[in-house]
């Protein structure tokens, strides 16, 4: 009631300011309806005696003319809207977190490609606690399993896209949904993690452990589905990540309990000037067996130059690919960044050359727009317009 008060108050003082000073210029100064610095909380945010409303979002836009795997036309508004509401007790935080965004359903209209913008409910959740915290609600997987997320090349034809993690496995454990979990900072570093999830579907239990001492991270779980049937999929997760002064080392794995696997191991280095990221992977998937290994080099030319040199290789069951490429990223301006990039593919004995270029302009305020180009050889190409704002 306090804080539905405090709005209606809020948006009487303004409406009178502005009957009383209409004919006066339009100042050009900001009002704060709150800092809530006792919480830690940035951004646009309302407060009222013992709570903090935090509003946050973004709204971005694509359209895109291509011809990848058939002629193309895109159109699409994506948008999420979030609100948090943070409250402090004696005996820890209360918070409640709502967010939205755009069902994204396709229509298609001949070659015309649109997303609807409709709202559906993405997050919607309680918490509380500091040191031990209480989740339950329709809410993210608590755990990030994954293995590789890494894209070598602008090639649009995604062969070195690698976003491996436990969906590609048989015997796939439904994370995230609406969730009952557990997180507890038991040592210093060490937090158990433990919960039920996908209790709108199957039913997950899950228990692990993450581990954060600076120089080495790590996390490890073991995740039980379909508690509501008789498969009972199980689940093995596990990362570990030691970083150095110039150096980083990553190695993860995920598997299943029908034989299926994910591993993959990867490294930084990074000099004055110079960056060199390697990454591999294998995996085997109902008894296939695939692998790839990819590196990229950047070098800074000069402060607002950068060379990269990069090359990857990929074997699977259906084709083997290799790919070479460079580019260049240059600092324009302070606010404008524009990237060109020239590869050459091998996608089983079809071979073709590409190049991608683009320019974006970041002004500040959360807001960014961008112009890409891609083509190829093979009449392939590519031509995207975006421009986005968070809030």
């Amino acid at each position: 009631m306090k804080l539905k008060s405090l709005l209606l108050g809020s948006a009487a003082v303004l409406a009178l300011s502005t009957g009383a000073q209409a004919a006066d210029p339009i100042p050009a100064t900001f009002v704060s309806l709150g800092v809530c610095d006792a919480y830690g909380i940035s951004g646009l945010t309302i407060e009222s005696d013992d709570t903090c409303l935090s509003i946050s979002g973004e709204v971005s836009y694509e359209y895109t003319h291509q011809d990848i795997t058939g002629y193309e036309i895109i159109s699409n508004v994506d948008w999420e809207l979030a609100f948090e509401a943070t409250t402090q007790t004696d005996a820890g935080a209360a918070v409640a977190f709502i967010s939205f965004v755009d069902d994204d359903t396709e229509t298609v209209t001949g070659f015309v490609h649109t997303y609807s913008e409709d709202p559906v409910v993405d997050q919607a959740y309680v918490q509380f606690g500091d040191t031990t915290v209480l989740s339950a609600g329709l809410k993210d997987k608590i755990l990030d399993t994954e293995v590789l997320d890494r894209t070598y090349g602008g090639d649009e034809h995604g062969d070195f896209d690698w976003d491996l993690d436990e969906g590609e496995l048989s015997n796939t454990v439904a994370q995230g949904g609406h969730v009952i979990t557990i997180e507890s900072l038991v040592a210093d570093g060490f937090t158990v993690i433990a919960g039920l999830e996908d209790l709108d579907g199957d039913g997950t239990a899950l228990l692990g452990v993450e581990y954060d001492g600076g120089m080495f991270s790590a996390e490890a779980a073991v995740l039980l589905g379909d508690l509501y049937g008789a498969t009972d999929p199980v689940n093995f997760y596990a990362a570990l990540t030691a970083e150095f002064d110039s150096f980083e080392a990553r190695a993860a794995v995920i598997f299943d309990d029908s034989g299926d696997y994910i591993a993959s191991l990867g490294a930084t280095a990074t000099l004055d000037m110079f960056t060199l990221d390697v990454d591999a992977f294998i995996d085997e998937i109902a008894g296939d067996n695939d692998w790839g290994i990819a590196g990229e080099g950047s070098f800074d030319a000069t402060e607002t130059v950068a060379v990269y040199l990069g090359a990857g290789y990929q074997e699977d069951v259906a084709v083997d690919i290799f790919t070479v490429y460079g580019g260049v990223d240059v600092d324009v301006t302070e606010t404008i960044a524009a990237n060109a990039e020239l590869g050459y593919t091998d996608n089983g004995g079809a071979d073709y050359i590409y190049g991608a270029a683009g320019v974006t302009y970041a002004p500040g305020g959360g807001f960014e727009t961008s112009l890409n180009v891609f083509a190829d050889t093979d009449d392939h190409y590519k031509l995207t317009f975006e421009a986005s704002k968070e809030f």
